[in-house]
């Protein structure tokens, strides 16, 4: 498995868009067993939603959870969000 080659351990997926990342108790592990058929089922699978928790409290959990990759699929105000998340990450001290 490509994953482990380049030292990935664990891959979550967050449903809820920005909303979920404040509640990592309902992040989904993916494992390629879960993923496997994935692109069968149609629709979101991790559920897309709109607002923005404040990204200090976002970048507080990621750190939390030890979150060193973090990528969003989304257009410009997600990118923008993911770009404000982590200027927040880097003001507590860390690196995402």
């Amino acid at each position: 498995n490509m994953l482990w080659a380049y030292g990935v351990r664990r891959i979550y997926g967050i449903k809820g868009g920005y909303k979920g990342v404040v509640s990592p108790d309902e992040w989904v592990k993916l494992t390629p067993e879960i993923v496997r058929d994935i692109h069968t089922q149609g629709g979101t699978t991790l559920v897309s939603d709109r607002g923005n928790p404040p990204v200090q409290d976002m970048a507080k959990v990621l750190q939390e959870k030890g979150v060193r990759q973090y990528f969003v699929l989304g257009g410009d105000g997600t990118h923008k969000g993911a770009m404000q998340t982590f200027d927040a990450c880097l003001e507590i001290g860390h690196e995402c």
